[in-house]
């Protein structure tokens, strides 16, 4: 799976849900704070909302988990 700023939470969680680890180590704690809606939003848009400090710094260690 490629991850972009495009991906989905969901589509991240749904494949492998032990990338939640990699979420919290970006300081997003997904099922604590995020509720339904968060998981059908893109990661850019989470960015925000979500208070992620590195994106790519996030998308570059998930694509790590995936491949």
């Amino acid at each position: 799976m490629l991850i972009t700023k495009n991906t989905t939470v969901r589509d991240v969680l749904t494949a492998r849900p032990d990338a939640v680890k990699v979420f919290e180590k970006h300081g997003v704690d997904v099922p604590a704070e995020c509720d339904e809606s968060v998981w059908d939003t893109e990661l850019e848009v989470c960015e925000s909302m979500c208070h992620i400090e590195d994106l790519d710094g996030l998308i570059a260690d998930l694509q790590k988990l995936f491949d």
